[in-house]
């Protein structure tokens, strides 16, 4: 750097004393826009925080009812499910007893059948008798009536 020497002291040359108070604008005007900036900054995060808690709290108030219906329908299709279980249990129960129902009137219709045929044989063997009988009878009376 040089210097100029005057009476009483010396002096900076004026080209360095310009061009020093140019950096020293030039920095006062770098610090007043990295602080302009920062304060932009820190505004627009903060109205982003703000959407951000907005746009939350519309979706947990429109998620409640969603959860709460989710809850209901989970609800129902456990009680309609239950209710499929017991009626598929009275269904087997129904069938059991359809099943028991027809055994019956099976073992019904075995014990009709040998009815038939122990009363078949019986009035069949009644009928030769009363025949027999008659024809005894019969027989008497044509030959003389004893």
């Amino acid at each position: 750097m040089r210097y100029l020497f005057k009476e009483g002291g010396f002096m900076p040359d004026p080209y360095w004393t310009a061009m020093l108070s140019i950096g020293i604008i030039v920095v006062a005007i770098t610090f007043l826009a990295a602080v302009f900036l920062l304060i932009y900054s820190f505004i627009q995060i903060k109205r982003a925080a703000t959407a951000l808690t907005d746009f939350l709290a519309a979706t947990d108030s429109k998620l409640n009812p969603l959860l709460k219906e989710a809850e209901e329908t989970l609800k129902s299709i456990r009680a309609v499910s239950d209710d499929i279980g017991s009626a598929t249990s009275n269904i087997r129960n129904i069938s059991g007893a359809l099943s028991n129902i027809a055994l019956q009137v099976r073992i019904f219709g075995l014990l009709t059948e040998g009815l038939q045929n122990l009363l078949s044989d019986r009035i069949t063997g009644l009928k030769a008798g009363i025949k027999a009988a008659l024809d005894v009878l019969l027989n008497k009376e044509k030959k003389g009536g004893e």
